[in-house]
């Protein structure tokens, strides 16, 4: 009986210990939320200053084929709100042969509402199957401004 106690006495000190962790967690993710953009890349109040990110999904993105030898995609971040051109960071992702790729991080067509990103195979094998079969997508985020 004292063996359970014990044990039971045990899981609920380590409750508390993690209890407090996640509020330690929590409190520095909150805290360092501060975003600043700098000169020369000035459009707008401090106080509209919106960091906005997304992907283009796992499987679902379509992937055109792009001179014959590359793929592009466009990516929608009309919900962000940007008042602006963005400040914009891509990653190219998937299961399988996306790190052959290049141009995997290449911003094409900045508006802001969208953008296009066209990697693509230096031995110009076919880029829009490997792309397709092996999920790739686009990881990406922006920084800009949501108001005047």
């Amino acid at each position: 009986s004292s063996g359970i106690n014990a044990e039971y006495g045990g899981v609920r000190d380590m409750m508390k210990i993690m209890k407090w962790v996640v509020m330690l967690v929590t409190i520095q993710v909150t805290n360092s939320a501060q975003i600043k953009i700098v000169a020369p890349y000035k459009d707008g109040p401090e106080p509209c200053i919106l960091l906005c990110a997304g992907t283009t999904g796992i499987g679902t993105t379509k992937w055109v084929e792009d001179h014959n030898w590359g793929v592009k995609t466009t990516v929608d971040m009309s919900g962000c709100g940007f008042v602006s051109l963005p400040i914009v960071s891509t990653v190219v992702t998937g299961d399988s042969y996306h790190r052959w790729a290049t141009g995997t991080s290449a911003v094409y067509y900045l508006t802001n509402k969208e953008f296009s990103v066209k990697p693509a195979r230096s031995n110009r094998y076919d880029t829009l199957s490997i792309a397709n079969k092996y999920k790739w997508r686009v990881d990406w985020q922006a920084v800009g401004y949501n108001c005047n």
